[in-house]
């Protein structure tokens, strides 16, 4: 959590930014962030080769768009400190390509996205965030409480599982009295691991778990650890943070690269597209740094879908 310095929060100037921006003042009073930008995306103008920010009508939408951003950030963004920078960006374009330019060239650490339960667009625009963003990304379902109680951690004794890990350790000691559940799913006679790594026998997963733990700093807080059995993943992780009451889950995104594309693992993937309790995509700490440069190339945002099996 430490690392999570610039955060970028995206608004869709719906009453749903509200609990959205009441979610970011918690994250922020976490005590790491030293500046949260607020950025909407105004779609393009209709005829681009004859709009300028000068005319009237785009000038106007700009200007409404930002004070209604002020407004709604100032009522409902109370209690972070005065060290903390707060800043302002409305943006015009295509809006995945957008957010990737201002991530990308704010350096920003964490990007903060709500949605509707409803809304399948919202859930496609996190998804896509957290495939291509060079940052970890934070999806809010409309109506999550911000209070961070119990964290599940699903696990699959992999280093990007462990960066998770150390993510939501840090978090919990920040955020204080929470709870960190890890959460391994295994299948059948052998574990199959959620992001597709090396296999776990069964009855040795308290013995792999120990080792997995041994060497993380899990900075004084106590972890739980569950073994559950899952024909589908995702769906297993969901059932457990129901049935433990999960405030946050953090998976860890997949390490493999393509086209110097970061790609989520199949389960990550679908616990975004599923999932309604927050859930926190890490991008890999040391991931990010190959795929920068790329980012600021409108050809690669413009690719297929890309989808690691």
């Amino acid at each position: 959590m430490h690392r999570y310095k610039t955060l970028m929060v995206g608004l869709a100037r719906t009453p749903a930014d509200a609990g959205l921006i009441r979610y970011a003042a918690m994250v922020a009073r976490l005590g790491t962030a030293s500046d949260v930008r607020f950025v909407h995306v105004l779609p393009s103008a209709a005829n681009p080769a004859v709009a300028h920010d000068h005319e009237p009508s785009v000038a106007h939408d700009h200007d409404r768009a930002l004070a209604d951003m002020h407004a709604e950030v100032q009522s409902s963004f109370g209690g972070v400190g005065e060290t903390i920078k707060v800043s302002y960006d409305v943006l015009r374009g295509p809006l995945v390509d957008q957010l990737l330019v201002c991530a990308a060239e704010k350096h920003v650490d964490l990007l903060l996205l709500g949605h509707s339960p409803d809304t399948r667009r919202r859930r496609s625009l996190a998804r896509r965030m957290a495939m291509k963003a060079p940052c970890s990304v934070w999806m809010i379902p409309e109506g999550a409480s911000s209070e961070l109680r119990r964290i599940l951690v699903p696990i699959d004794f992999s280093d990007n599982a462990a960066d998770a890990m150390r993510v939501a350790t840090s978090m919990a000691k920040l955020s204080g009295h929470t709870e960190c559940l890890a959460l391994h799913v295994y299948f059948d006679e052998a574990v199959t691991t959620y992001e597709g790594y090396d296999q776990v026998l069964r009855g040795q997963e308290e013995q792999a778990y120990r080792q997995f733990i041994a060497p993380i700093d899990l900075q004084g807080v106590k972890v739980t650890p569950l073994f559950e059995e899952g024909a589908n993943v995702a769906h297993t992780i969901g059932r457990v943070a129901e049935g433990q009451g999960a405030d946050l889950i953090v998976m860890a995104t997949r390490g493999r690269s393509r086209s110097a594309a970061i790609l989520l693992g199949s389960a990550t993937e679908e616990m975004i597209i599923e999932s309604r309790v927050p859930l926190l995509a890490v991008k890999h700490f040391g991931a990010r740094m190959g795929v920068l440069q790329s980012l600021l190339d409108r050809k690669f945002w413009r690719q297929g879908e890309l989808r690691a099996d």
